[in-house]
């Protein structure tokens, strides 16, 4: 009997083409937790984000996995709580001073911000669908807690901040940008919390996902789902493959798993 479900957002809830939730998502999310199903915002994505952008409409999720497991929390307050390690960050700012031509993207809870803006800063926001972040002096990555770090690289260059950051684990959501997080299993390790918070055992729980960062999420929840038109490396985890974000993949596997109501013709 699944119990809970946990959405990734772009990608999956949201179409990078709409830029926001479709209204017959809306209603099944409203028509899962009515029925009793827990839901949860499952995203490399900060609070702050889900705040700016109004992506999931109106919707309360029972609790939201950000920052790629790293924030957890849900009306009552911040049930997981792990940044970036600080000799990390202080590591990763002096590679940033050193190449001056490289910008990266830091997520604390509350605020996001630019190291500098360059050509890839433009690119990779028309990407994201989100209005560009304010710069800031990469300096206070060092003096606030830093949830992620987000370099604009590409795979050539990666290794200029992954080699200097051992406390660290990461994965590439763009072609010019990795998600840097405190070492672990991502978004797992927040789904892994989110079940000792709620009392969940793994078989009790199914996920919908789209990306690499989605693949630790999909291996270990009990039903794990798979966006249509996404990497084989996802579908190859998943126990079903959906259809696409802008055919409303995720209300037509609600009902392939018979969790809601078959629709009327």
């Amino acid at each position: 009997m699944i119990r809970a479900i946990f959405f990734d957002i772009d990608g999956t809830m949201v179409s990078y083409r709409n830029k926001i939730m479709s209204p017959k998502l809306r209603d099944d999310l409203m028509a899962l937790q009515q029925a009793g199903i827990l839901i949860f915002v499952c995203s490399g994505r900060a609070p702050q984000d889900l705040k700016s952008t109004g992506m999931l409409r109106d919707v309360a999720f029972d609790g939201y996995v950000t920052v790629n497991g790293q924030c957890c929390y849900n009306a009552q307050g911040v049930y997981r709580d792990n940044p970036v390690p600080r000799e990390d960050l202080q590591a990763a700012l002096e590679v940033l001073e050193t190449h001056e031509e490289l910008a990266a993207l830091v997520e604390e809870n509350g605020v996001s911000y630019l190291t500098s803006h360059n050509q890839r800063v433009d690119e990779v926001f028309e990407f994201l669908h989100t209005k560009q972040y304010p710069v800031m002096p990469a300096q206070r990555m060092v003096e606030h807690k830093v949830y992620q770090f987000i370099p604009l690289v590409n795979k050539e260059e990666e290794h200029l901040f992954v080699s200097v950051m051992p406390g660290c684990s990461y994965t590439r959501w763009h072609p010019l940008g990795i998600d840097v997080t405190a070492k672990g299993e991502g978004k797992a390790d927040g789904i892994r919390a989110t079940m000792a918070h709620y009392g969940l055992k793994p078989e009790e729980t199914m996920a919908f996902g789209d990306g690499e960062n989605d693949l630790t999420m999909l291996a270990l929840v009990g039903t794990a789902v798979a966006m249509g038109g996404t990497d084989e490396r996802v579908k190859a985890c998943a126990h079903y493959v959906t259809d696409t974000v802008e055919e409303e993949g995720i209300s037509k596997a609600l009902r392939h798993f018979s969790l809601l109501p078959p629709e009327r013709i």
